[in-house]
């Protein structure tokens, strides 16, 4: 995927369907989510949450100003377009971050799984619940994590390639 593709991948997960509708128009000045909302026929609480989904990642800014003539605050939006790399390099990174440890962790410990799918517990809590379910009273089995580590360091390495073309 290139950037720009990867970018809206990363608004719509963030800011879903709205935030990428959003995002994909392009608006280059301020703008009020009351306009939005009557321009694109939206309810503008899904207008504001899906700006407030960019601002917290960084996508979006907004200043606040009293309207004189009915002394509500109103929202003045700016996508930043300018910030979408570096959102989507920070975000990248703690994804990053976070299968590391999860590679870590399945890596280093053993685990046993319900058959049933119930829990998913470490050795050490396995013999404490004598290889037994506590949800459906099946006999744990050991869990062979081969693979899912596999697919962490796999997915560790498509994110360093991303990083790489950015």
């Amino acid at each position: 995927m290139k950037g720009d593709e990867l970018v809206a991948e990363l608004v719509s997960r963030v800011a879903g369907e709205i935030g990428a509708i959003l995002y994909s128009l392009g608006i280059k000045d301020e703008f009020t989510d009351d306009q939005l909302a009557l321009e694109l026929g939206i309810e503008i609480n899904e207008i504001r949450r899906a700006l407030f989904a960019m601002y917290e990642v960084g996508l979006a800014e907004y200043r606040r100003k009293k309207d004189d003539e009915t002394g509500w605050m109103e929202y003045y939006w700016k996508i930043r377009y300018d910030r979408a790399k570096l959102v989507l390099r920070k975000e990248l990174e703690k994804t990053k971050e976070k299968l590391e440890k999860k590679l870590e962790t399945e890596s280093e410990e053993i685990y046993y799984v319900c058959p049933n799918v119930c829990v998913k517990v470490s050795y050490d809590e396995a013999i404490a619940m004598n290889f037994l379910c506590p949800k459906c009273g099946s006999r744990i089995e050991f869990l062979d994590s081969s693979r899912a580590v596999e697919k962490v360091k796999e997915e560790i390495e498509n994110i360093e390639k991303i990083l790489a073309s950015l």
